[in-house]
């Protein structure tokens, strides 16, 4: 792929801190050859000092930044007012309390240049802001770590092609698309990413199953692509793990159909706008957590107890949404 231009693009609310090392961080890359770089920055309805400090990095970054205000309040719109905005030929994704590698859009760039790809991604790897409890560093506590926002898919690169559906995804903290593939599939669901500041997410995600459909899912893992992304105390307490779980299963509600692409939902036999299948799911991991209640393994009881925390979230969000349209679905009584 040719690549002249690249637009990295930071989706930011209520951060300007954090933001400001961000952006000191970008300011400091090892720019690629050949290939002029912008930084654009969408505020998402900020009221702290956000304005500010864009416009002091502005004053000082080599690279050029450019910002707008999103007043949608959510991720996704503010990645749609990026993407709208964006002249690069790919787009390239990081969060606003996010140290990339030096060479971070360097390497990028050189991805995209030498294999014909749509998308690039690497390690997210966590900058603690206190020491985490030491469980959370072993290989199993992965399965819980979404709450961290922490990738490592190990140090072997990985082509990414639409047969294999057992590759883990990458999250937008360190990913890159080649921008005409996105707009092509429409942008991200304004329904999913943290809408009106809740803990629904599930953006990620959802544009590769449209990629899929679309023929247009080709990606690669670079593993000495890195970034370093905070962690702040509160998401290092079992209360945040839960609520993020909770939300975790709301998405996935929303998301159903996306993640049984393979089934045809409409023909599944449904209890309350929930398959019946589901209910057999979550009744199978309750009982998984309640058997590891007298186990002395403490990761493991907690691993299973988020499985069910998440089960939870998707029944209260499907069954809120069924009800919902129940109630509005009914035909007006006449006087």
């Amino acid at each position: 792929m040719i690549v002249s231009r690249a637009t990295i693009l930071i989706c930011t609310y209520n951060r300007a801190a954090l933001l400001e090392t961000t952006l000191a961080e970008l300011a400091a890359s090892t720019r690629p050859p050949d290939c002029s770089v912008e930084i654009l920055v969408v505020d998402n309805n900020s009221t702290d000092t956000t304005a500010e400090v864009i416009a002091r990095a502005q004053q000082e970054s080599p690279i050029p930044i450019k910002t707008v205000r999103e007043p949608r309040q959510g991720k996704s719109f503010a990645l749609n007012c990026g993407l709208q905005l964006a002249t690069g030929d790919i787009i390239a994704l990081t969060d606003d309390d996010v140290w990339p590698a030096r060479d971070w859009i360097a390497r990028i760039v050189a991805n995209f240049r030498q294999r014909e790809v749509t998308f690039v991604f690497g390690k997210v790897l966590p900058r603690w802001s206190v020491p985490p409890p030491p469980e959370l560093l072993m290989p199993r506590a992965q399965d819980v770590w979404g709450p961290l926002a922490i990738v490592d898919y190990g140090d072997t690169p990985a082509v990414y092609t639409p047969g294999n559906k057992e590759q883990r995804l990458p999250i937008g903290a360190n990913l890159a698309f080649r921008r005409s593939t996105i707009q092509g599939i429409g942008g991200w669901r304004t329904d999913l990413g943290k809408v009106n500041n809740t803990l629904i997410s599930g953006e990620d995600h959802e544009i590769f199953t449209r990629m899929r459909r679309a023929g247009v899912y080709a990606g690669y893992y670079d593993p000495q692509l890195e970034v370093r992304h905070y962690v702040p105390p509160n998401r290092l307490t079992r209360k945040y793990f839960r609520r993020w779980f909770f939300w975790h299963g709301k998405t996935q509600a929303i998301m159903l159909r996306d993640l049984h692409s393979d089934l045809k939902l409409e023909d599944t036999p449904h209890v309350f706008g929930v398959p019946r299948f589901v209910y057999r799911q979550a009744v199978e991991q309750m009982g998984r957590w309640i058997i590891r209640m007298g186990d002395p393994d403490a990761l493991s009881l907690l691993i299973e107890e988020l499985r069910a925390i998440q089960f939870t979230g998707l029944l209260v969000q499907s069954w809120r949404s069924y009800f919902h349209s129940s109630r509005t679905s009914r035909p007006a009584v006449s006087a």
